[in-house]
């Protein structure tokens, strides 16, 4: 073999061992590495808290006043005038949980095709509608489709937030985010309480006590759901309280903060793939999260 042949991989430039290699951009890697100035970073999460984290707060608030209503207008006399008898009203509980769970993965798909800022406030919305018409209903049967209608609409929800909160907050930043709007499921029970004492001395024609629970909060679900499709930014590059330099950098420090994980520029040129699935399904921690919040969430149901 002779050595001093040059490497059918590597071209020659005139002269016999002077490689020409790839030309490489110095600037722009040196754009992608370069950090962000902290104060403008700073500022960025700031105007995101400002103009995000009120609309989740109050989206997730309706969401555990519409589904926990059920126990008010219990109360009130719903098992009563619907003739609830043996485990009728368990049953009509648990069926919200049975769409509530198979959508739930599915519905992120369904946020990355129709947009979070369209999406989250649709699926408010169509919950509202359903809450609404289970003022109206007079049997068993119509309770059961409610409450299965209810789970559907509500069964994407939180993972539509996480993921929604995950193309504007950097990972170390997400938790105390997600805490935030968090907190308004045990207001829920405050608030709810207080106004289906309210709304149960309610008397009109046919309809006295319980149905207008169910009515005056299915309406105000749905105005708030038509206010929040104006005001919630769909991603940061779309986010018009935001000057451009300062879209420019929170699309940036996204990329940043992805390392490399994703080869996408923007939120919006990221494509679906079913190894980010798999990966996140047989993630050990995955698993044991589940479980613990299994054995958490049951005696508090109970």
């Amino acid at each position: 073999m002779d050595l001093s042949m040059p490497s059918p991989a590597l071209e020659l430039n005139g002269k016999q061992g002077q490689m020409d290699y790839p030309e490489k951009n110095d600037e722009e890697d040196l754009d992608l590495i370069q950090p962000l100035d902290p104060a403008l970073q700073q500022r960025i999460t700031r105007k995101f808290d400002a103009h995000i984290i009120p609309w989740l707060f109050g989206i997730w608030l309706l969401a555990f006043i519409d589904r926990s209503n059920i126990g008010n207008a219990r109360i009130d006399g719903l098992a009563d005038d619907l003739k609830l008898d043996g485990n009728k009203f368990n049953i009509a509980l648990t069926v919200f949980y049975i769409p509530y769970v198979l959508v739930d993965v599915p519905s992120n798909w369904a946020v990355k095709c129709f947009g979070a800022n369209y999406y989250l406030p649709g699926l408010l919305i169509a919950w509202g509608i359903v809450g609404l018409c289970t003022g109206f209903v007079t049997d068993y049967s119509g309770l059961l489709a409610c409450r299965f209608f209810l789970g559907l609409c509500e069964g994407g929800l939180l993972g539509g937030m996480v993921l929604y909160l995950s193309m504007f907050y950097r990972r170390h930043e997400l938790l105390f985010r997600i805490g935030m709007f968090y907190c308004a499921a045990p207001l829920s029970g405050a608030f709810g309480g207080l106004l289906a004492t309210g709304l149960a001395d309610i008397y009109h024609g046919s309809y006295n006590r319980w149905p207008w629970i169910f009515i005056v909060e299915g309406v105000v679900t749905v105005a708030f759901g038509l206010v929040v499709i104006f005001f919630l930014p769909p991603t940061p590059s779309g986010a018009k309280f935001l000057s451009e330099s300062d879209r420019d950098a929170a699309v940036h420090r996204m990329g940043l903060d992805a390392h490399g994980a994703s080869q996408a520029s923007t939120v919006e040129s990221e494509r679906f793939s079913w190894h980010w699935v798999r990966m996140a399904t047989l993630n050990v921690n995955t698993v044991l999260l589940s479980l613990n919040f299994f054995a958490i969430i049951t005696p508090c149901v109970e």
